[in-house]
């Protein structure tokens, strides 16, 4: 937002504050919302009321408050949001509850505690429907959280006082929910709290993540298989009503709904399609919310759950069973999804939504111990649940063997299965009962082996080894007069391949963040693989080139499996771009005469701790940044509004002619506000 906005925003609010200050009850928007009939003073039906839009102005004061403060599960900043949104809650009319819980973060000793904030208004049957709407209050460690995870909360807020009048023959349950940041551990909680006659009388969830827009007005709703569900379509329809947009649905596991879908409960997350660049660092402030988009959002959910909840409607119970993204009672591994070998058992049972069973205890040949736990998963598209056993070498997850066969399953099937999803496989020597195949998977990197037997056959999933991959090499050119940005130029053949389609996705992205002219010199890009989670992108020395003076030649390399799915779609757009900005300032860490200014200015402070932004003295402190780090945040963020050491150590650039220029074309680039 340009300063004349917020200043304009500033002056309307500031009026409207004034005003509502005279008005009786508590601190926040509550105090500014009509008040409410009891439940011993029946709305008449000639005086319904009509629902209401949403206010900038309650969400503006929400994320202010809200992301004040780092906030996360256990600590001071938790226990303000919670008594903030209760207190809220109340104010609308709900009955609240706080559900506290503890747990061990990566089975480690120490305990975490966190707390639910659980508003319900009943509907007027015992029995009746039951519809969730959540968002999670916790941040990462050293960010005040405003898009992540503030927005959303602000949202249910805000959608909870459009509803509070609204007649319903639906229970309704507004519930702000801990620990995200570690596997949703709240939402986890909640969901296996709930009794069973609860369970079947829930019609979905709705949960609202981040919805900052900072970076992109797209709206996607996130589900476990990118399949519909009953509420997901209502917003949909919603969504083309009000603004003539059509949100579209996309495969997101592990987002907010997921705990509830391992639940047997039905459920979206709605959410901006790209993540914000400052989501989940210290520069996660409330000026990063587009507040007029945030407003239509909280319209359409609004307008979506009242069309559900409305008394001229019948339960809705049976249709939302008929929606296809309930697991029933057990986990789906998708082929293209990584299976992440190094895990703890710990991480395993958060991932896959439920307890393993330890049955057997042994030792390899080095003496270092193996556990193996038995979980129910569905694999392959197999129809049913199929027995599947984790193996962990010194705690830590190395081989996965399933029982495909013990379900019936025959081995030619299998075998197509396999062939299906990774190609045609490896043979092995013929044996006593037929030729064992090996899948070589480096995505991942992971070995499938399905070995025949002579009562049925076995297959595993082994880790495999990473293998450094080059995919494709373009030179780079230098810039002209007009662009004097450094350009892809020819490719670089280094055997006669079909080309992957997904390069040109990538190179497009790399070419708007490359150096201007005179500035570095990149000779090269390259586009490698070692498989999905490692390194993203590297800077090599380009030793054939020689040294300008001080200037060294640079080779820019990017993994494109990290970067992009098969299919074309980026896995995290917003990381992509921050791991290549790094990239950039690598080359600063590495080239006089920016290294020795930056270390003469900064230098003996290197190590140090900060307080961080937001937090009092010994609250929560953070490393400083180093050199690289300040560089992408000087691209990224507003360095002028930064106080403190990081922002001393970003505003270092703007005594560079050429890095300013490169962080405004970029910025420019990149379409930031």
């Amino acid at each position: 937002m340009g300063d004349s906005h917020k200043s304009g925003w500033a002056v309307i609010l500031a009026a409207f504050l004034a005003v509502s200050s005279i008005l009786e009850g508590c601190a926040g928007p509550s105090t500014r919302v009509l008040p409410r009939e009891t439940r011993e003073q029946p709305v008449q039906v000639e005086e319904l009321p009509i629902l209401e839009e949403g206010n900038p102005f309650y969400l503006r004061e929400e994320l202010e408050i809200l992301a004040d403060s780092p906030r996360p599960a256990g600590s001071e900043g938790e226990k303000r949001a919670v008594r903030y949104i209760r207190q809220l809650l109340e104010d609308y009319g709900y009955e609240v509850s706080l559900q506290g819980y503890t747990y061990r973060e990566d089975g480690g000793d120490e305990k975490i505690s966190g707390t639910n904030v659980i508003a319900i208004r009943p509907a007027p049957s015992p029995h009746g429907d039951i519809l969730i709407v959540g968002a999670c209050h916790d941040t990462a460690k050293n960010s005040p959280g405003a898009v992540a995870t503030a927005s959303g909360v602000a949202a249910l807020l805000e959608t909870a006082r459009l509803l509070s009048h609204m007649p319903t023959d639906t229970e309704l349950r507004f519930i702000s929910f801990s620990s995200h940041e570690d596997s949703q551990a709240g939402a986890r909680y909640y969901v296996s709290s709930l009794a069973e006659e609860e369970r079947h009388r829930v019609v979905g969830t709705i949960m609202l993540g981040s919805l900052g827009f900072s970076v992109d007005s797209s709206v996607v709703m996130a589900t476990e298989d990118g399949e519909p569900t009953l509420l997901g379509d209502t917003i949909y329809e919603a969504s083309r009503e009000l603004l003539r947009e059509s949100w579209s649905y996309e495969q997101r596991e592990e987002e907010e709904h997921s705990r509830f879908v391992q639940g047997r409960i039905p459920a979206v997350t709605v959410t901006q399609e790209r993540e914000a660049f400052e989501a989940g660092t210290p520069f996660d402030r409330p000026d990063l919310v587009d507040l007029e988009r945030l407003t239509e959002t909280v319209n359409v959910i609004s307008r979506a759950i009242s069309e559900i909840a409305s008394p001229d409607t019948p339960s809705m119970l049976a249709k939302s069973r008929h929606y296809n993204d309930l697991r029933e009672n057990s986990y789906v591994q998708h082929p293209d999804v990584l299976i992440p070998f190094g895990e703890t058992v710990f991480q395993t049972e958060k991932r896959l939504g439920a307890n393993g069973h330890l049955i057997s205890q042994n030792t390899d040949n080095e003496g270092n111990p193996i556990e193996v736990y038995r979980y129910y998963v569905k694999w392959l598209n197999v129809d049913q649940t199929l027995i599947t056993d984790y193996y962990y070498t010194g705690k830590k997850l190395t081989l996965v063997r399933v029982d495909a066969d013990g379900a019936g399953v025959d081995f030619t099937d299998m075998e197509e299965r396999l062939t299906d999803v990774y190609g045609e496989p490896e043979k092995e020597p013929e044996g006593p009962a037929g030729s064992e195949l090996i899948w070589q998977v480096s995505l991942c990197p992971m070995r499938i082996v399905l070995s025949p037997g002579s009562q049925g056959y076995t297959l595993e999933f082994q880790e495999g080894v990473r293998i450094y991959k080059d995919i494709d090499r373009y030179e780079v050119t230098e810039g002209t007069e007009s662009n004097p940005q450094l350009n892809v130029g020819a490719r670089i053949f280094t055997e006669s391949e079909e080309q992957d389609f997904r390069v040109h996705v990538l190179i497009n992205q790399i070419r708007q963040l490359l150096p201007l002219k005179g500035s570095f010199r990149v000779t090269e890009v390259r586009l490698y693989t070692d498989g999905l989670g490692e390194t993203t992108a590297l800077l090599e020395t380009d030793s054939s080139q020689g040294e300008e003076g001080n200037a060294p030649a640079f080779v820019w390399s990017v993994d494109l499996e990290d970067a992009v799915l098969l299919d074309g779609e980026w896995r995290n757009e917003t990381e992509t771009i921050r791991q290549i900005l790094l990239l950039y300032g690598q080359m600063l860490e590495q080239t006089e005469p920016y290294r020795s200014a930056f270390e003469e200015v900064f230098g003996e402070k290197e190590g140090e701790e900060s307080v961080l932004l937001g937090l009092e003295p010994g609250e929560m402190t953070k490393q400083l940044p180093d050199m690289k780090e300040s560089f992408l945040w000087f691209v990224l963020v507003d360095p002028p509004d930064v106080e403190g050491e990081w922002g001393e150590r970003i505003r270092f650039f703007y005594q560079y002619e050429e890095l300013t220029a490169y962080r405004n074309r970029i910025r420019n680039n990149l379409m930031l506000k």
